[in-house]
């Protein structure tokens, strides 16, 4: 068995449990909200519900390991705020299936919090050669 120095152990932990738990609240509020899954063959509702489960789990736990290791804050900032469009929209109707929607799209969504850990990446490398701040450092 390979063994993680305790120094990764902890953001990997925190990210899986934050994953874990952001996806079965969504999930949750989702079933709650009338979105299911349909089909006539188990397969393909099976394989449905694993690529949501799988996307909202990314959704949360890479941004939150990203926090806790390298202290980046627009990755979990990005998500929560595209979490809290979607709550807005679902519950405002001011779009017309939007928790199905962020079940499906969570790609392009991942790829919109990640983008925004790369710019900050970016932001706080040049700060720290430039000025000697804003460098990475673990927060637990």
């Amino acid at each position: 068995m390979v063994s993680l120095p305790s120094k990764s152990r902890k953001p990997l932990v925190l990210g899986v449990l934050g994953g874990l738990i952001y996806s079965v609240i969504v999930l949750w509020w989702s079933f709650s909200r009338g979105v299911y899954f349909a089909s006539g063959d188990m397969l393909t509702v099976a394989i449905g519900v694993s690529y949501a489960v799988v996307g909202l789990f990314l959704m949360a736990a890479v941004p939150l390991f990203l926090l806790a290791r390298f202290s980046l804050i627009l990755p979990a900032g990005v998500t929560l705020w595209l979490l809290g469009n979607n709550v807005y929209q679902e519950l405002y109707g001011t779009h017309l299936h939007p928790l199905s929607s962020y079940l499906t799209v969570w790609p392009l969504l991942f790829g919109m919090a990640l983008a925004a850990g790369l710019l900050e990446v970016l932001i706080r490398y040049t700060t720290q050669r430039g000025f000697g701040r804003g460098g990475f450092r673990p927060l637990v």
